[in-house]
């Protein structure tokens, strides 16, 4: 795949439930080049090898990076490296997230991992979700495409082993051909923004608060529609576990933020009226 302009992200909670992953992306076509793998350094840290003297791109890392020998599936990742982020601590990295956060700065204004999935193309409060999640010890895995069909089989594949938080970004992440609904893309403007802004003028008419501040939140809900944990559930039921994740994120208040939050999922639910 040449274009790699779509990634498709999940989080796993173990180094074998990855291993199935990436050993099913391989049967399924994908290239070593196009899968991203993102993990602390303590886990599964008895099938490393040692440490090579390579080293990975200048400013991934604290201190440099050290290219390392990983047995078993993950070995066939390319530029697989041990690297430090600021405010996370020792991973290893796998794929073009290595780059990525080469590129980040790892430690700039938003810097180390949130940094890296910025300019990886996700939205910055959905990156710092993930950030959040590969804090608490979750596995990162990401799957880069060039078309929608590529980016359908990757989220098939992430779905099938068990992944969790599926996202994608870039222009095929509008494809939702699963129900036949359109989906918002990734970008921090969504294809409802206009739908967006005529209701933050209803709701929050005579106050002084300004659509720039809730239009996160707008996103965040209609992602959150699209994510496969959601699926076939009511918003009643799923609020806790949204709000959770909201207020994890630390960008605001529930109470202030949560009408703008719900309007973004039951607008691409179909439960509201363009």
């Amino acid at each position: 795949m040449a274009g790699k302009n779509t990634a498709v992200f999940g989080i796993y909670s173990s180094r074998a439930d990855v291993e199935g992953a990436v050993d099913a992306l391989k049967a399924d076509g994908f290239r070593n080049t196009d899968i991203s793998v993102l993990f602390p350094d303590n886990v599964g840290t008895k099938d490393f090898a040692h440490k090579k003297g390579t080293k990975a791109p200048e400013g991934a890392a604290t201190g440099g990076a050290a290219g390392i020998v990983v047995g078993g599936t993950l070995g066939w990742l390319a530029g697989i490296g041990s690297l430090a982020i600021p405010g996370l601590g020792p991973f290893i990295a796998a794929g073009p997230i290595v780059a990525a956060l080469a590129g980040a700065g790892a430690g700039g204004a938003v810097g180390g991992l949130a940094g890296a999935l910025v300019g990886m193309g996700i939205p910055e409060y959905e990156a710092k979700r993930y950030e959040g999640r590969v804090k608490e010890g979750g596995i990162l895995l990401s799957v880069h495409s060039d078309n929608s069909d590529w980016t359908r089989r990757a989220k098939d594949v992430l779905e099938r082993t068990g992944a969790k938080d599926i996202s994608s970004t870039g222009e095929a992440g509008a494809d939702f051909s699963k129900t036949d609904r359109p989906m918002p893309r990734s970008t921090g403007v969504s294809d409802y923004d206009a739908d967006y802004r005529r209701d933050f003028d209803t709701r929050y008419v005579g106050t002084a608060d300004r659509y720039e501040d809730y239009a996160p939140a707008y996103q965040f809900g209609a992602t959150c529609a699209t994510e496969t944990r959601y699926k076939n559930r009511e918003w009643e039921a799923i609020e806790p576990e949204v709000r959770r994740d909201w207020e994890t994120r630390g960008t605001g208040a529930w109470e202030r933020f949560k009408g703008s939050v719900q309007y973004g999922w039951d607008r691409v639910r179909g439960r509201r009226a363009a």
